[in-house]
């Protein structure tokens, strides 16, 4: 038994009722481009959501191969690109001549990890 797919049917998004183009087969369930728009952004935060803890290993993972590329071929550009990107200001100077470059990305990473969620917290 098939599907009437030329018949109309309700947006996922807005719940208007639609006729699909032919050429989809039954894959259409958007009315519009903004609401596919919609629904395009609808599943990347949920996949973000679901993928929370990848997406934040593997930023902190490039984050440190950036840093030590930069610091083996010249250690002033690497401190400077690592100041200005957290409010309060950290002595990274003093954090990668005593322990390092990849110890002083983490620290940054971690600093503005803690002032995101106290943004957070503190929102009404």
């Amino acid at each position: 038994m098939a599907k009437n797919f030329r018949g109309k049917r309700p947006c996922s998004i807005c719940r208007k009722w639609f006729q699909p183009d032919v050429r989809q087969k039954g894959r259409q369930t958007t009315c519009s481009p903004a609401c596919q728009k919609e629904l395009h952004r609808r599943q990347c935060e949920k996949l973000n959501k679901k993928n929370k803890a990848d997406y934040k290993n593997n930023y902190l993972t490039k984050k440190l191969e950036k840093a030590e590329e930069e610091h083996t071929s010249n250690a002033a550009s690497a401190v400077l690109s690592l100041q200005g990107q957290t409010k309060p200001v950290l002595p990274i100077e003093v954090i990668v001549a005593e322990y390092g470059i990849k110890p002083a990305v983490i620290i940054q990473y971690l600093a503005g990890q803690i002032i995101t969620q106290g943004r957070i917290h503190q929102s009404p």
